[in-house]
C-alpha cells in the first residue's frame, strides 16, 4: 500500500481549490486499475464481477440504516468487486491492502469501521456519512478512506499511527486529492513501478525491492510480450504463471502440473458457480 511517506507534501501549506468529487472519474480510474490487474493476469476473468447496466443489487436497506450518504451507495453500486470477500483478502489492490466486497453485508458493516473489523465487532458509526473505505488492511498493512465531500483519500497506516495522541483519529492523518492519489497507484502499474503477479501461489504487487525478480519479469514482459504498445495479452496469459514460477523459483525447467487449476472446485465444472467454496489455505 502506498504510505503517507510516500506522498509527503513539501508545499503542505500551499492550498488551492479542489474540483468537487466526481464519481465517473472515480470509478474510470478504479475500473482502469482493474483492467491492468486482468490483461497482466493477476486477477482473472471468472475473480472479478463488473457492475451490471444501472449498478450491483446491494443491500440499499442496511445502507440507509447504517446512515450512509446517498453518494456513497452510489459508488458502491458501480464499483467492480472480487467475487467474495475472502477471495478478495488474498487479492491486494495496493500493498498490503485489498479491497472491500460491498456485495456482502458483513463488508458494508465491516466497512464502517476498516481498521477494527476483522478482529473485533465494527464500530457502524465510526467513519463520516459521506465517506467509504476503499481498501482494508492485510498483513499490519494500510487502509484507503476515501471523503467525497472533500474529493479526499486518508491512508490510515497500521505501522505509522495518525499524528496526535489518540490512535483511532484516521482524520489527523494528511489527505490526498482522491483522483491523483488513485491514477498515482494506476500510473505505476502502467508503466510497471508495480508489477502484479501472474500466479496466484504468490499474490502479490512486485516492485524495485525485490530486485533481480523484479527486473526479470519487466523485461520479459516489456521485451518478449510488448508491455504495453504492443502487448500480446492472450500470449502472456498462456504463459504468466509457469513464467512467474520459474523466475520466482529461478528454476528455467520448472513446469507445471497439468492438473494444477486456478479455479476453485465446482466452477471448474460449472463457470457460473458461485459457492460455497472451500477456505483458501494459509
Amino acid at each position: 500500500m502506498s504510505t503517507n511517506a510516500d506522498h509527503e507534501d513539501p508545499i503542505a501549506n500551499f492550498h488551492v481549490s479542489r474540483i468537487p468529487y466526481n464519481e465517473d472519474t472515480i470509478v474510470k480510474i478504479i475500473n482502469e486499475t482493474y483492467h491492468l490487474y486482468q490483461q497482466l493476469n493477476y486477477i482473472a476473468t471468472w475473480e472479478l464481477i463488473w457492475p451490471p447496466e444501472g449498478g450491483h443489487v446491494i443491500n440499499q436497506a442496511l445502507c440507509e440504516e447504517l446512515h450512509l450518504d446517498p453518494a456513497v451507495i452510489s459508488l458502491m453500486k458501480r464499483l467492480p468487486y472480487i467475487r467474495w470477500s475472502q477471495l478478495a483478502s488474498d487479492i491486494p489492490f495496493m500493498r498490503f491492502s485489498r479491497p472491500f466486497v460491498y456485495l456482502e453485508d458483513d463488508e458494508i458493516r465491516g466497512g464502517r469501521d476498516p481498521d477494527r473489523f476483522q478482529v473485533d465487532e465494527p464500530r457502524i458509526d465510526f467513519l463520516l456519512p459521506h465517506e467509504i473505505a476503499l481498501t482494508c488492511s492485510t498483513d499490519e498493512g494500510s487502509s484507503a478512506i476515501m471523503d467525497l465531500k472533500e474529493n479526499t483519500i486518508r491512508v490510515w497506516d497500521f505501522n505509522d499511527g495518525p499524528p496526535g495522541d489518540d490512535p483511532d483519529n484516521y482524520r489527523a492523518y494528511p489527505p490526498f486529492h482522491a483522483p491523483t492519489f488513485l491514477s498515482t497507484h494506476l500510473e505505476k502499474i502502467r508503466s510497471l513501478e508495480i508489477i502484479p503477479s501472474g500466479t496466484r501461489n504468490v499474490r502479490d504487487l512486485w516492485d524495485k525491492h525485490y530486485e533481480e525478480e523484479y527486473l526479470k519479469i519487466k523485461r520479459t514482459l516489456q521485451e518478449q510480450f510488448g508491455w504495453p504498445y504492443d502487448f500480446r495479452e492472450e500470449e502472456w496469459k498462456a504463459v504468466a504463471k509457469v513464467t512467474w514460477e520459474r523466475i520466482i523459483r529461478d528454476e528455467p525447467d520448472f513446469e507445471l502440473d497439468p492438473d494444477d487449476s486456478d479455479l476453485p472446485p465446482g466452477m471448474e465444472e460449472d463457470p457460473d458457480f458461485n459457492g460455497p467454496f472451500p477456505q483458501t489455505p494459509r
